[in-house]
């Protein structure tokens, strides 16, 4: 018989966990293109990446948040995550999927939805991201 760790410290009890907040949102608003998991990719140094954050690549390839005009959007965070200081953290960047835009975090620089919804327009290869409001 296999022996089987326990991530409690006290088997048996109960376990319970606080989360900072909580708000629930419709992540997806399609089905078209399909949704993909994220791929790895890097991080730049000590980058703070809040889940479902909209990102690119800075002109070294690491991912940072995009700024529209500046950063071409790519993907969207799969989870929260800070670049360590050696630059060598990876999370999974999502780059398929239908997206609604209110579920997303996005640059200030994106104020409008016409600047959400172009977003991803032109980005590289594998991306296939569409930004579109849910509907009733």
């Amino acid at each position: 018989m296999a022996d089987v760790t326990v991530p409690y410290m006290e088997t048996g009890l109960a376990a319970f966990e606080e989360l900072d907040s909580y708000q629930q949102q419709f992540l997806l608003s399609g089905s078209h293109p399909p949704f993909a998991t994220g791929i790895p990719m890097t991080i730049k140094a000590s980058e703070d990446i809040k889940q479902f954050h909209v990102v690119g690549l800075d002109a070294s390839d690491l991912i940072v948040p995009a700024v529209e005009g500046v950063t071409q959007a790519i993907g969207i965070a799969s989870q929260a995550v800070i670049g360590n200081v050696g630059g060598t953290t990876t999370a999974p960047i999502i780059y398929s999927g239908c997206f609604n835009p209110d579920a997303l975090v996005w640059d200030a620089s994106y104020d409008t939805d016409a600047k959400k919804e172009a977003a991803f327009r032109g980005a590289p290869t594998p991306t296939q991201i569409t930004i579109r409001r849910r509907t009733s």
